[in-house]
């Protein structure tokens, strides 16, 4: 799937570009994932993510631990209570159930609080890495600059690998100004 699709990028760049014009192209790639594991701030940002995950998960835990409680009390107590006692402990079940789905959803599920926290957090980020790129690209006259860690690229010579540009303008941009 990878190879077909990378075929037909090729394909695509040399209908669109004329071949005379593949000795002056300029192409560097870099390798995001790299750039996330050794930039600062996005350790910053996961750092602040894992802690807002545990106190979710705390709290979420406290709603499962609440459900196998009054389950477990349910059980124990199921033949001693009557007909409308146990559909009330049923609907009362039933309804801390749906809260706690009801909760995970919210925080953990794919528009959750946690999803949202995690974009307002990386933002920032991916901005300034993407301002990064366009710098290196526009100062060292590159004509694309391609992610290696997008899996579709399959040869690159090394001289070209702009990660560890992207990182030292990262660094030089956030370090404190001097004056």
């Amino acid at each position: 799937m990878k190879k077909s699709r990378l075929i037909g990028c090729l394909v695509s760049l040399t209908m669109i570009i004329p071949s005379g014009m593949f000795g002056q192209l300029k192409i560097g790639y870099i390798d995001s994932n790299r750039i996330m594991q050794e930039y600062e701030e996005v350790r910053d940002a996961q750092a602040k993510l894992e802690k807002e995950t545990r106190r979710l998960q705390v709290e979420y835990n406290t709603y499962v631990e609440r459900l196998d409680s009054l389950n477990r009390e349910f059980e124990r107590q199921r033949l001693l209570l009557s007909n409308e006692k146990i559909r009330e402990k049923e609907q009362e079940i039933q309804s801390l159930y749906q809260n706690t789905q009801a909760f995970q959803q919210s925080k953990f599920g794919p528009e959750g609080e946690l999803y949202r926290y995690q974009a307002q957090l990386m933002a920032p980020v991916l901005d300034k890495v993407d301002a990064a790129v366009k710098r290196i690209g526009a100062e060292r006259s590159f004509d694309y600059i391609v992610d290696a860690a997008g899996g579709a690229l399959v040869y690159a010579l090394p001289a070209h690998d702009l990660t560890d540009d992207v990182i030292a303008e990262l660094r030089r941009s956030a370090a404190p100004k001097q004056q």
